[in-house]
């Protein structure tokens, strides 16, 4: 088992909360390694290095220890844009987790017996399932085409502006944020709630489009985003299909009525609640603005989402 161990995840608390759970894996998993980038890329190089080796000793499992971005520069450095399956080398290989970040949803659901010294972690190869990943091909202001992936959500509108002022947070909010993450994404979604305007956004499905100002649209493969928020909507890790959720543009009370809703699990009965499923997803805003995706962002002009079927083997919790 090879982990990726992102120190800096939750302002700077993960190696702290790591080495707990370091000594129970070790004990349970003799021959785990663990590797400490730098940085992104040098994650991504370290990650490929374990593909490309011919000794025999590719891990069963490469397991991300960070947030949510850590697992998704993971997941990104396995899957090949020239096939969209894993890598070769990869075929085999199941993606893990250990929950050292500021929101984990990765890992939601979190069964207690899937914790070790409090954090979540997601490291049992053998009972591997293969899950959907998102594609995401994204037009950049530049002109030029750029393709991720994800194994959560994809977002544009409000959430993503939030995730983009939270992990880029200066100031009182990441003095909060070290401290509080759950304080801190309600903070930082005040600030966005009382600046934020609708976007004009065209969304075209399989068979069907929407074109109006919205607050927010979440394309989602996984139902819990921002720490504690999560949709009321059908979708799962393995149907193949996206849920598409759009709040319709609202006034500030109302949105905060909705933000409210869903710290309960409450969507889809909301008046604002504009709700479809599909496999495939264009979204083409007015102007270049942010998606996230797992709480990552890009800037785009527009962006095309599919779902592809069972493509990647996750490790079970």
């Amino acid at each position: 088992m090879l982990v990726i161990l992102n120190p800096q995840s939750n302002a700077g608390t993960a190696l702290r909360r790591w080495q707990p759970v370091e000594r129970v894996l070790r004990e349970r998993h003799p021959d785990m390694s663990v590797e400490l980038p730098a940085d992104a890329d040098q994650a991504v190089k370290l990650v490929q290095a374990h593909l490309e080796r011919s000794d025999g000793t590719t891990p069963e499992a490469i397991v991300a220890a960070g947030g949510d971005g850590m697992v998704n520069l993971v997941l990104n450095a396995i899957m090949d844009t020239d096939t969209d399956r894993p890598r070769p080398g990869a075929e085999e290989i199941a993606l893990g987790a250990i929950g050292l970040g500021s929101s984990n949803d990765f890992h939601k659901p979190v069964p207690p017996s899937a914790t070790l010294a409090g954090v979540a972690v997601r490291v049992d190869a053998a009972r591997a399932e293969a899950v959907d990943v998102g594609k995401a091909t994204m037009l950049l202001p530049d002109g030029t085409r750029a393709v991720r992936y994800f194994l959560l959500n994809a977002s544009m509108g409000l959430v993503a502006a939030g995730n983009d002022s939270f992990n880029n947070a200066t100031g009182a909010l990441a003095w909060l944020k070290s401290r509080n993450v759950e304080a801190a994404i309600v903070a930082t979604a005040l600030r966005n709630i009382a600046t934020h305007r609708p976007l004009r956004l065209e969304v075209r499905g399989t068979d069907w489009s929407h074109t109006a100002p919205i607050t927010n649209i979440g394309v989602l493969k996984s139902v819990h985003f921002a720490g504690g928020m999560y949709y009321d909507t059908p979708v799962t890790r393995t149907d193949g299909r996206f849920d598409v959720n759009i709040w319709a543009a609202a006034g500030r009370l109302r949105v905060l009525g909705l933000i409210a809703g869903l710290y309960r699990g409450a969507f889809t009965g909301s008046p604002l609640a504009i709700c479809r499923r599909d496999t495939t997803v264009e979204l083409r805003p007015e102007r270049p603005v942010p998606l996230e995706l797992d709480g990552e962002i890009t800037v785009v002009e527009s962006a095309r989402l599919e779902v592809l079927p069972r493509v990647l083997k996750v490790c079970a919790a």
